[in-house]
Formats: C-alpha cells, structure tokens, sequence
C-alpha cells in the first residue's frame, strides 16, 4: 500500500531506525507529531514489513535503500530526516547524498543519541558484530535497546539476530569519508545517562553551516521510549522555524 500524501504545508519527517530497529519503533512518536509534521516512519531490509528481504551489511547499501524511498518526496515537497544511533548517521549520509544529487535539501536534520563521524571524545568500540551470541544480547540489552524479558524468546532471538548483526558488520566496516558541512539546521537530542556527552553532541556543529541545537531528556541511549512527547514537541518546533 502506497503512503498517503502529506497534507499541503506540512514537512514530512521521514524516521530511520537504529541498529536492530523496525519502523514500527517510531509509532509512539507518530501519535505524538501534530498535523503540521506528515510521519514517515522507514523499514529496513530484513525487518518489519520487509522481514523476509535479506539485512543490507553497508552503510552505503542501507543509504541507497533509504534514498529510494525518500527521493520522490524530497523533489517535491519539504521533509525533515530523524535517525536514532545509526539512524543518525545513515539520516545524515542520505542529506549528503541529496546534495550531491541535486536534490532539495531537507529542512531539518535530527540525530539522536549519536556522535558524528570521526568524533575525537569517542572511545573505541570493540567489534560487536563478531560476538558469540550470549554475548551480543548481553551488549543489547545492557544499552537498553531490549528489555531482558523480551531478550530472553528464543523466537524474537532467531529473528533478530541475523539483522543485528548485519547492522552491526555495517557500522563496524564504515570508513567515513570526509564531508562537507551541510547548509541545514541539526537538532542533537541525546539521554543525560548515555555515552554521548555534550563535547560529542558538539561536534556536529562541524557538519552544518546552520545553527547546532542540543537538547538532553532524561534516560540512557534509548531516553526517546519514556520522552515521546517532548521529542515530539521539538521536532514539531523546529520543523516550523525551518519553514519560517
């Protein structure tokens, strides 16, 4: 089934997943958006409504495949890009992809709970990919990406595995290239417990010629579950300053 067109005026906010999430992740924030801000909530390869697609394992595969389903908007209407954990950075290659075909530009770019590439405060991560499989929901769950009761069907297990870590062999093999900055407003949102500090949330400021806002929710990496609303409220806001 084709998605409805926005209603005239508003910006659609296309949603882009985090490592092992599903569009359906976004539904709480769609309930939350007014009418001003069209919910597009997008699906990765391997889960959701496309469970039975084979899980992308590059980061430059996903963009592509998230830029598919963003272009026909894009050269049409306003849209805004959302992406949480690596969300953020794929929302972030698929505005620099838009730029460098000649495509409008979205309104506003949203990273949530995650540092730009090349960060300097960021501590190495030890590859999660290539874990044994106890040891990569104990990873999983202890962000707070999956709450242990859930974690612990064999089921969900089976069918969220592989796309874990094909997710994680994308991140993990990603070689950044350099980027210019973008001409488009970024709103940094971030938990008060989470790794991402304000020195990280900083950095983006390097990747936009645009005003830089952070705004920090209490939580960890995954603060959005508990703060809906509030996230909701900011991206409405900032969506009708960038129309402005």
């Amino acid at each position: 089934m084709a998605d409805a067109p926005a209603p005239h005026g508003a910006t659609t906010l296309f949603c882009i997943p985090h490592a092992g999430g599903s569009a359906a992740y976004y539904a709480r924030l769609g309930q939350c958006l007014p009418e001003t801000v069209a919910f597009r909530p997008l699906e990765l390869p391997g889960r959701g409504r496309r469970h039975r697609e084979a899980p992308q394992t590059s980061m430059e595969a996903l963009t592509h495949d998230l830029f598919r389903n963003i272009q026909p908007v894009a050269q049409t209407a306003p849209y805004a890009l959302f992406g949480h954990s690596m969300g953020a950075l794929l929302a972030l290659l698929c505005a620099a992809r838009a730029r460098e075909s000649g495509m409008p530009l979205p309104r506003a770019l949203f990273i949530s709970a995650a540092s730009p590439p090349g960060c300097r405060e960021r501590p190495p991560v030890p590859p999660v990919a290539s874990l044994s499989p106890r040891k990569l929901w104990e990873c999983v769950v202890g962000i707070g990406g999956v709450p242990q009761g859930i974690a612990a069907s064999d089921e969900f297990r089976r069918y969220l595995e592989p796309v874990l870590r094909a997710d994680f062999t994308a991140l993990e093999a990603w070689l950044p290239a350099p980027m210019e900055p973008l001409p488009v407003p970024v709103t940094v949102f971030r938990g008060h417990r989470d790794v991402i500090t304000d020195d990280m949330a900083r950095q983006w400021q390097r990747l936009t010629t645009e005003e830089l806002r952070i705004r920090i929710f209490q939580g960890n990496h995954f603060y959005l579950q508990d703060n809906w609303e509030g996230l909701a409220s900011c991206i409405a806001h900032a969506c009708g300053a960038a129309a402005a």
